[in-house]
């Protein structure tokens, strides 16, 4: 049972692992601290509510949420790897929220289809009964290459 939680765990630890740099490098990284992720969500939500974002700002935001979505779940690891659900949904929910709130002022684009698509799968997981499994079984290297094609063409180097 444990070698099945840790499989996806490390799966989806390592596709998170690329979404580090949604930035063009002149964006600060989030902290690090235990329960920053929520806070920094809870920030970038914010910040991003407050302005309309073009495409460019609304790269940095999914950088500011994936930073503090892989943060959470790094938080969250226990001591055999796994990261128990609630932690999941959590830190899960963050992310969506952060980014369905930036998309709610964002005009069409192959960016927000992106994201929107990223923010969906998350969503979805969120409220599994088994987040870290249903997250693992999606198609986040399809989507982070999406993403990742879609910041490029904006301008912003992403690595989902």
């Amino acid at each position: 049972m444990m070698r099945s939680r840790i499989l996806p765990v490390v799966l989806l630890g390592a596709c998170l692992t690329t979404l580090a740099a949604c930035g063009d490098g002149d964006t600060p990284s989030a902290a690090s601290s235990p329960g920053s992720a929520t806070a920094t969500a809870g920030a970038a939500a914010s910040a991003a509510a407050a302005v309309a974002p073009d495409d460019r700002a609304l790269c940095k935001t999914l950088n500011t949420a994936a930073t503090a979505l892989r943060t959470g779940i790094t938080n969250a690891q226990q001591d055999g790897g796994g990261v128990l659900a609630a932690d999941a949904k959590k830190t899960f929910t963050a992310f969506h929220t952060t980014v369905t709130e930036a998309l709610a002022s964002a005009p069409a684009s192959d960016v927000t289809t992106a994201a929107k698509a990223i923010a969906d799968e998350l969503g979805a997981a969120a409220i599994s009964a088994d987040p870290i499994g249903s997250a693992a079984d999606s198609d986040f290297e399809k989507l982070g290459n999406d993403l990742t094609t879609a910041c490029k063409a904006a301008g912003v180097t992403v690595m989902f």
